[in-house]
């Protein structure tokens, strides 16, 4: 089941109350059915769930149902009977009404209208005239009126925008699939400084754990292999480099040095210094050699922040000036000056470096591999030095990016990526013109806002398209995202990082709201779902009420209950350290629901089954 679909089930329960929720506006022609029948033209009309005293225009019979126009209005609903809804023929129904609001009558404009009387949606001409046109470019009629169904039961701005987005949401593909068609359009091309950021959050958003935990490793690889001061462990990490294939595996150190002066750092000053330097060394220029080594050792005794590597270069520039070391230099010593210059220059960029070479994806995979024990006949190959430079990458790097993921970090982690997608962006642009607030201006540098300024520059239409669709994306969630009366609803998409796949979390949370406006966490519930990597689909619906919580699992793999029985009395003893009890942890099976395990039934059952459907984070 693609997540789309799991968000039409989740918001499904709601969709009855369109009438409820609907307010009458002047122009909007309704159903109504006169019950009783007052002085002066007044009558008690049942429109929909609602009984509503009303000033008719023309005098009426009880007991029938009639077709009413709004019309304006100061203390009492004003309608104005337009066509007899008892009359019978759907059809002619439709056509009357069309031709009453001056529409073409088209097969397309006769099925919209009749999807509106079906739903009994308040009708006016300007919607059904924007309906008509934007159906026309919707992936198909019946998602085109899901759309504008949703867009009149959640009172949401009936604009083009709102509806893309919110059509993007129930009908388009998943946020990770539209990230990596971006990325896909960004990569190679010449992007402006919105467009880089936005490659490289993209990057960072659609990358695997094991990725990230293998890039690391890779970094701290270059880093150690540039170290002088230790040319065993420098020796050791250029090999593991070599292993996790970043480079080829005859290379020697000194093309390898060549290869990334002249490849990956080619816009940077060094870089022209060490290049020129290095033909100097192999053409016997002297003089040359002696000027650019004067270059090299200024930009580091102005940029250094070591005045060991500073006074280093110094010492070899003053050395060879006075004829002390043999000229050219041996390859040794220029691998050790390559080095401590490139040390230097990529101490702050080296991850920003390593953003692009090629076989970087499949060198931080084997690497991530390698530190998970994941391939043990490489690691066999590897010496007893390798063994043990990778087992003190892998303790250092777990402690540092927090891999053993508890209650903290997944809830720090979460509130990361929805800041990164630019979720929140609307309020932090009003905290930072309320307040003036500094932090505030920097959350502006998040994907939404950075979108929203991509599509204002000159780039290839293709890009614009994939921008603009994950645009839509983003603010359908925040248009889905609302309040309704004393309740709170949020409901989002977030890639989440899993060890060998990225996947869509697709939740909802919604409760009351308390004092300050957040959800109370004694009384809310929380529905999600998730492809896993090995259970596959889940959904888990988790609902608290007096701080009492019944947690419903449903999975189509048999076993899954004894899997998870080994951690159940850790998480109570763990919600009871928050001030909550556990109730119950019950797993259901879906039924078929054609291609996907998850079932149409078991999803609606979950949904209407209580008034609250959220959760509060610190759950």
């Amino acid at each position: 089941m693609k997540p789309s679909e799991i968000i039409q089930r989740i918001i499904s329960h709601d969709q009855n109350n369109a009438v409820k929720t609907a307010a009458f506006r002047p122009g909007q022609i309704v159903s109504g059915k006169i019950v009783k029948l007052f002085r002066n033209q007044t009558a008690e009309v049942q429109i929909g769930s609602h009984k509503v005293i009303a000033q008719l225009e023309t005098p009426l019979s009880a007991n029938s149902r009639y077709w009413f126009k709004v019309e304006p209005g100061v203390e009492m609903l004003r309608l104005k009977v337009m066509e007899s809804a008892n009359r019978p023929g759907a059809a002619a129904l439709a056509e009357s009404l069309l031709s009453q609001l001056g529409m073409q009558l088209s097969r397309e404009n006769k099925m919209l209208i009749q999807f509106f009387l079906k739903e009994q949606l308040p009708i006016t001409g300007e919607t059904l005239q924007m309906s008509s046109e934007w159906i026309k470019e919707s992936q198909s009629a019946e998602a085109g009126l899901k759309t504008v169904k949703e867009l009149i039961i959640r009172q949401l701005p009936f604009s083009k925008d709102i509806f893309s987005a919110l059509s993007s949401v129930l009908h388009g593909d998943s946020l990770t699939s539209l990230m990596g068609e971006l990325q896909e359009e960004l990569k190679g091309a010449d992007l402006s400084s919105k467009g880089q950021q936005i490659y490289s959050l993209l990057g960072d958003l659609t990358k695997t754990s094991r990725e990230k935990l293998g890039q690391q490793a890779i970094i701290r690889l270059f880093s150690e292999w540039l170290n002088t001061k230790n040319q065993a462990r420098s020796n050791t990490a250029f090999q593991l480099l070599k292993v996790m294939g970043l480079m080829p595996g005859e290379a020697d150190e000194a093309a390898a040095l060549k290869q990334l002066t002249e490849g990956s750092i080619q816009n940077k000053p060094i870089s022209h210094v060490l290049t020129e330097l290095l033909k100097a060394n192999e053409s016997g220029n002297r003089q040359e050699f002696i000027l650019n080594l004067a270059k090299l050792n200024g930009f580091i005794s102005q940029r250094s922040e070591s005045s060991g590597q500073a006074q280093t270069l110094e010492t070899l520039f003053n050395d060879t000036r006075n004829g002390k070391i043999f000229f050219p230099a041996e390859k040794n010593l220029l691998n050790d000056l390559f080095k401590s210059a490139l040390s230097h220059t990529l101490n702050a960029d080296l991850g920003q470096l390593l953003s692009n070479p090629p076989g970087l994806k499949q060198a931080a995979v084997k690497a991530g591999r390698l530190l998970a024990g994941e391939k043990p006949s490489a690691a066999a190959a590897l010496t007893l030095q390798e063994k043990t430079m990778l087992e003190e990458l892998k303790n250092n790097l777990r402690t540092e990016l927090n891999f053993t993921y508890d209650q903290r970090n997944i809830h720090s982690e979460l509130k990361r990526i929805i800041r990164t997608l630019g979720l929140s962006h609307e309020h932090d642009i009003l905290n930072l013109l309320k307040h003036h607030d500094e932090r505030a201006a920097e959350k502006l540098d998040t994907l939404k806002p950075l979108l929203m300024g991509l599509l204002n520059e000159e780039t290839s239409h293709s890009a614009k398209d994939a921008a603009e669709r994950l645009l839509h994306k983003l603010t359908g969630f925040q248009a889905l995202s609302q309040e309704s009366g004393p309740l709170q609803h949020y409901i989002f998409q977030l890639p989440v990082s899993l060890w060998g796949k990225i996947s869509d979390l697709t939740m909802q949370w919604s409760g009351r709201k308390t004092e300050a406006g957040k959800i109370d966490p004694s009384h809310c519930r929380v529905i999600f779902y998730l492809n896993l990597e090995h259970l596959n689909e889940t959904i888990v619906d988790l609902q608290v009420q007096n701080r009492i919580i019944n947690i419903s699992v449903i999975n189509e793999h048999k076993e899954i209950k004894d899997v998870t029985a080994p951690f159940a009395a850790a998480l109570k003893e763990n919600l009871l350290k928050l001030n909550y009890k556990l109730s119950s942890v019950s797993f259901q099976k879906p039924e078929s629901a054609g291609d996907s395990p998850m079932a149409r039934e078991t999803i609606t059952s979950i949904v209407q089954s209580n008034q609250f459907s959220g959760v509060d984070i610190r759950i």
